[in-house]
């Protein structure tokens, strides 16, 4: 099972269970991190709790923010926490400010501070991420919804491996360019959309005489886009395509999946004897999907 999904099946459920009708967001976000360290002991083992809460505080905000089928109390909070973060400029300030009108309340845990967080980045084109011990923000991104989630949990499996055969050809291609590859795990559980493989950090290092700076294969953010792409309003949708009549087209995802691969790739390889200009318009002469600012 991955574990963001574990996370975001949770979430949902806690939203939706009766028992929960009459608490608060705040509570159910409480049930819910209590549930998802029971489910994540028993389907995944042992657990880095360190690394682990955080991302279900951020996942259930995220949610909360970008929930479809809203809650009355959750539309009451929501609109409540955008009006009040969208007049702060500064986190620091609306920190304050939140726990100066919140002191009743408030207490200096993981869950309020997640609250503040997420809220501020919410009204601020922003998304919060925990990584190496520390709450950041981020630019926004867009979110997959729960409806698409759903939609995808069947599929996970063969779409994830299609998609992992072809990174495994890419590797070797990359090798075979002379480019050398350092594998790492990643700190941060990722995001649902990109089916683990931003979990793990794929560092490419130029052969030695293009002299230029090792930079990040990106592969979580290439399967995101391959599986679920950016529609309106920053909410992404499964490709039409690949997900036609809630089937897998193997053929259409292996052959998106090895285009997006390769055209990222080729832009890469022509950096190696290339300025970036002159890279930029001979991969995209060759066909090859190059995005204007997707390699620095």
């Amino acid at each position: 099972m991955l574990p963001t999904f574990l996370i975001r099946a949770t979430i949902d459920w806690i939203r939706h269970d009766s028992q929960f009708k009459d608490s608060n967001p705040y509570s159910r976000c409480e049930a819910a991190l209590k549930l998802v360290k029971r489910l994540w002991h028993e389907e995944l083992g042992r657990l880095d709790s360190q690394a682990l809460e955080p991302a279900v505080l951020i996942a259930y905000w995220e949610e909360f923010f970008h929930a479809e089928d809203p809650m009355p109390d959750e539309t009451e909070w929501r609109d409540g926490l955008k009006n009040h973060s969208s007049t702060h400029d500064s986190y620091e300030v609306w920190e304050k400010w939140f726990k100066e009108h919140y002191a009743e309340v408030y207490k200096d845990n993981d869950i309020w501070k997640s609250v503040m967080m997420s809220g501020w980045a919410n009204s601020h084109q922003c998304v919060v991420r925990y990584q190496a011990g520390h709450w950041r923000f981020l630019p926004s991104k867009s979110y997959l919804p729960i409806a698409a989630m759903w939609s995808l949990e069947p599929h996970i499996p063969v779409v994830k491996e299609t998609i992992r055969r072809v990174l495994d050809e890419e590797l070797r291609f990359y090798t075979a360019s002379g480019f050398e590859i350092k594998n790492d795990a990643g700190t941060i559980l990722g995001s649902l959309e990109c089916l683990g493989f931003d979990s793990r950090i794929y560092t490419l290092y130029f052969p030695a005489h293009s002299k230029r700076d090792p930079v990040n294969l990106d592969c979580g953010n290439m399967v995101a886009d391959i599986v679920a792409p950016i529609g309106n309003e920053w909410y992404r949708q499964l490709d039409h395509v690949i997900f036609a009549e809630n089937f897998v087209d193997v053929t259409a995802l292996t052959n998106r999946t090895r285009y997006v691969f390769a055209s990222r790739r080729r832009m890469l390889e022509l950096l190696i004897d290339h300025d970036w200009q002159n890279a930029y318009f001979q991969a995209a002469a060759e066909g090859w999907l190059v995005e204007e600012k997707s390699v620095a």
